[in-house]
């Protein structure tokens, strides 16, 4: 991004310095308009744009330059939101633009569906320096879409200046987790050069108080051919295999955490212990593991390929299913409080909800850095229920298959990803985040349910 400066020996008088601020816009434009002008009527307000024509893929390009660039359903800044673009992503655009009191340098229609503005949070200048440096876009086929990192001590952010230092914006509590996505060298106000990670937000954090985030390789396992459920998971430490020799058990060897063991569907009840076969004719006890057995009984709307997941908040255990053919089984972790009261407790809500937004990580949700405690930022591979609860990587712990969270739904990086890519909506090329978004076609387009219970 920059070469590293020579520190001065001797500290100099500085003019002002203006602040070029992170990449984080002042989101009020964006999130509603003036009533100017005379209304337009129903049909009218839908053909807004039209003249635009659809967008092919191998268009010329627009650029995302701000934190959160919105994509509208129409040329209004009032519009339904679609979804959003983060900086350094290109899309394609079309030729011509439309320019009203919303956005005065114009409106482009996008590829494969929406309008963005142009104003302040996208270019079609390419040479554009934030497309330079916030070019890193996210790995969608990899456990995490960005290199992850965590803070070993509180430590200061940092905004670039226009002339070429940093100055501080901000702390970061010890501990907090953050996507890196690039490095620079750069002077802070000791005029010391300063080596930097740069954050998601386009501001800096010193390397030297960064530890790479090491995520849990725990991955559920793909149903289909010779995988198949029953299964068991260990999710206790210092549980073992057994051995049954007539009425007698016997243990063997220690079973690592997150161990998957395929079961036959066999049971024995010895001393009044109920033990499990695996395939391997070896036994488990039922106490030890969590069994994942074949469901027979279904929803009424698990029918027609329809994709959903089958949470269950006693078990921790997550089945994905197309119909009636389960797909993928996991260890999830849900709120700690299981059973109680979502609004009272640290809680899953159960019932079933509907899938309503996908987010690479979630830019529009993010901590205020101005606290200086831990936090969780730049969360990433979520899925945005209906009734408001979120589904994600979890990156901070290993408790798959145990009650731990607030609430929401973890899952180990790997299986999110997984989820991610398998659940609907179908996340655009060049889009950081997706919203459902046919109204007109609800009972046809394709959608993917939740149902958590017991």
């Amino acid at each position: 991004m920059a070469r590293a400066l020579t520190p001065r020996e001797e500290p100099r008088p500085r003019p002002p310095r203006r602040r070029w601020g992170s990449l984080v816009l002042a989101l009020s434009a964006s999130l509603g308009a003036c009533d100017r002008g005379p209304s337009l009527s129903k049909q009218d307000e839908a053909s807004l744009g039209a003249e635009l024509g659809e967008v092919p893929p191998d268009n010329p390009k627009l650029g995302a330059i701000a934190d959160v660039t919105f994509v509208h359903a129409l040329p209004r800044a009032s519009s339904q939101k679609l979804g959003y673009l983060h900086a350094g992503a290109l899309v394609a655009r079309s030729e011509a633009k439309l320019e009203n009191e919303d956005c005065m340098e114009g409106w482009y229609a996008i590829h494969p569906r929406g309008f963005v503005c142009t104003d302040r949070s996208a270019t079609t200048d390419l040479d554009h320096p934030t497309l330079a440096a916030m070019g890193m876009q996210p790995q969608l086929d990899a456990a995490l879409p960005y290199t992850y990192a965590r803070t070993t001590k509180v430590t200061p952010l940092f905004e670039r200046t226009d002339d070429n230092s940093v100055t501080r914006a901000g702390r970061l509590g010890r501990g907090s987790t953050l996507a890196i996505v690039g490095r620079w060298t750069a002077p802070d106000e000791s005029l010391e050069p300063q080596r930097l990670g740069l954050s998601m937000s386009g501001r800096f954090v010193r390397a030297e108080d960064l530890s790479a985030a090491t995520p849990s390789a725990f991955r559920g396992v793909a149903l289909g051919g010779d995988e198949k459920l029953p299964l068991g998971f260990v999710v206790k430490r210092g549980i073992r295999i057994w051995s049954l020799d007539g009425d007698r058990p016997t243990p063997g060897a220690e079973l690592p955490y997150h161990t998957i063991l395929p079961l036959t569907g066999r049971y024995r009840t010895v001393e009044g212990e109920r033990f499990y076969a695996t395939q391997d004719d070896r036994w488990v006890r039922h106490k030890d593991v969590t069994v994942v057995l074949e469901r027979h009984e279904f929803p009424d709307f698990a029918k027609d390929g329809l994709r959903w997941i089958d949470i269950s908040v006693i078990t921790n255990v997550a089945v994905w299913y197309e119909g009636r053919r389960p797909v993928h089984v996991t260890l999830v972790s849900v709120g700690r409080d299981r059973l109680g009261d979502p609004a009272e407790t640290a809680a899953t809500e159960r019932g079933t909800f509907e899938v309503v937004a996908k987010h690479v990580t979630r830019r529009d949700q993010n901590p205020d850095p101005a606290s200086g405690s831990a936090a969780r930022y730049d969360v990433p591979w979520v899925l945005e229920l209906s009734n408001g609860q979120l589904l994600h990587a979890a990156l901070g712990h290993d408790r798959f298959g145990i009650e731990h969270t607030d609430g929401n739904v973890h899952l180990s990086p790997g299986d999110a990803s997984l989820l991610f890519r398998w659940a609907t909506p179908e996340l655009p090329e060049g889009w950081h985040s997706v919203r459902r978004w046919d109204e007109g076609a609800a009972e046809t387009a394709p959608k993917t349910l939740v149902h958590v219970r017991k």
